[in-house]
């Protein structure tokens, strides 16, 4: 399994990230409005080095250059991700030939 909630199996550079996520969330900075539900956990991908938040719905928050708590979306059928800027910027990058991208685009812009 790639991506782990037990802290044990988290390095230092990753508990320090957990460390501003969770002080980011206990603070409630967040970009946009809380988009969690119900059972918010840290959790590292081993395979990429990321650490973010999750929840049971999958819901993805990241910390960005801001200190703020952002969403992180996953297309599951063209594979683009990243923050709704990044996934747009992705998107436009590659023709806007995807409905799920649009779909997840159109739904969360500002």
């Amino acid at each position: 399994m790639s991506v782990t909630y037990d802290l044990a199996e988290f390095g230092y550079r990753e508990l320090s990230l957990a460390s501003d996520l969770l002080k980011a969330y206990s603070e409630g900075r967040f970009k946009k409005e809380d988009f969690f539900s119900d059972g918010v956990r840290v959790a590292f991908n081993q395979m990429s080095g990321a650490v973010f938040l999750t929840d049971d719905d999958l819901n993805v928050g990241v910390l960005n250059e801001d200190g703020e708590i952002e969403q992180f979306f996953i297309c599951g059928e063209c594979g683009n991700e990243g923050t709704i800027e990044e996934f747009k910027e992705n998107w436009e990058m590659n023709g806007k030939e995807c409905k799920e991208c649009k779909r997840i685009i159109s739904e969360n812009e500002d």
